[in-house]
């Protein structure tokens, strides 16, 4: 861009380098400051039809951490007579020991219910590298001269896998793309030939959405969800008439039922608070923002209040409360009456358990919730 100002902008001095940076990705490279800029769902649905005009590869880039705050909504219709390859992205979040293949079949099944035809999958790290080998192999077999579009929502690293992927397949790869924790950082399609010409890569903007809690918080927050390091997952014992809070940004009442255990995966510096329901809407009336952090006051006014849904099941097996883009629990499947308490707009959906649940997911007597939103005003009992 010439004019100072516009996204995309490299300055007379940049420009003139063997790699230039436009003045957003310096400055966020460097000083860690985010010009924000965000893309429509209108806008990144006409960049993706520009991209697929002709038959491609689609290297779908899914975040292992918030699977279904991953999934692109919408698109599927785009998405037919391409090959989908799934890169499910973060494993290395995960505790040891979780099995990279149940994981695999997991996501595929996932996947499939939500009209993907997934025609591979691969568990990877764009982290550590775990996994980039064996999916570059597959894709430059898989291409035969088709371009690869590589696309996702924002924040799942789609950057940092494709700069993965063209260091394992060009030593000599040069410009690397710019990557970081906030989202949005690609603004637009970005292709890249590989040496000899054999294959291409076009990299799509990374899509924002309301849905998610991480789109929602300030850039300061943003370090107090987002998962860094190997989670360690956090187990608590709840009783009818419990709540959890993770950070003020959720909770969790437990109206009815029998006393059972629950797994919280979130990052590890989000703070867990355990309280009486009868103390909970106090407790996030005078705390929000203190005890009961994040929000800070910078975003505090767009997350509030907590709307609640109640959700009820019956005995069966385990399963995982989801909260997009803030992270999940497992609870383990006893019968019980929940209450979830989330932003307006964040999704809190239910699925089978991704972790120590049994891979057929829910089984004979077990109900998917009833679940119904209900005015902050009308509580929770």
């Amino acid at each position: 861009m010439e004019r100072e100002g516009e996204k995309g902008f490299v300055s007379g001095d940049a420009f003139m380098r063997e790699h230039p940076l436009c003045k957003r990705c310096y400055r966020l490279i460097h000083y860690g400051e985010l010009t924000p800029v965000s893309v429509t769902a209108e806008e990144y649905r006409q960049t993706l039809e520009k991209a697929l005009k002709r038959p491609s590869v689609i290297l779908y880039v899914i975040d292992l951490f918030d699977f279904n705050g991953s999934l692109v909504k919408g698109i599927e219709t785009l998405l037919r007579g391409h090959e989908i390859v799934i890169a499910i992205n973060k494993f290395d979040l995960f505790p040891k020991g979780t099995r990279p293949e149940r994981v695999k079949q997991w996501v595929v099944r996932e996947a499939v219910k939500k009209g993907l035809l997934v025609r591979d999958a691969y568990v990877v790290s764009a982290k550590n590298g775990q996994g980039v080998g064996e999916l570059a192999e597959t894709l430059d077999t898989r291409s035969k001269g088709r371009q690869v579009v590589v696309l996702g929502m924002a924040n799942v690293g789609k950057s940092s896998l494709l700069n993965r992927l063209i260091a394992t397949m060009d030593e000599d790869e040069g410009q690397k793309l710019t990557t970081s924790l906030y989202p949005g950082t690609t603004l637009g399609m970005v292709s890249m030939t590989l040496p000899g010409g054999q294959l291409t890569f076009t990299d799509t903007p990374g899509l924002l959405g309301t849905y998610r809690v991480m789109d929602r918080v300030c850039a300061k927050s943003l370090k107090d969800i987002f998962p860094i390091d190997r989670i360690k997952p956090r187990v608590y014992q709840l009783t009818a008439e419990q709540t959890i809070f993770l950070g003020g940004l959720a909770r969790v009442d437990l109206v009815k039922g029998n006393p059972q255990s629950l797994v919280i995966y979130a990052a590890n510096q989000l703070k867990i608070h355990r309280t009486k329901l009868i103390r909970a809407d106090e407790l996030y009336e005078h705390h929000v923002g203190e005890l009961l952090t994040p929000p800070c006051e910078d975003c505090a006014r767009d997350l509030q209040p907590l709307l609640p849904k109640k959700m009820r099941f019956t005995k069966g097996r385990p399963f995982d409360l989801v909260i997009s883009g803030l992270g999940f629990i497992q609870f383990s499947g006893l019968e019980s009456e929940l209450v979830v308490h989330a932003p307006k707009g964040v999704e809190t959906t239910i699925r089978p358990s991704l972790i120590g649940g049994n891979k057929k997911g829910p089984g004979e007597g077990t109900k998917w919730p009833i679940s119904r939103r209900i005015s902050p005003s009308s509580g929770t009992r």
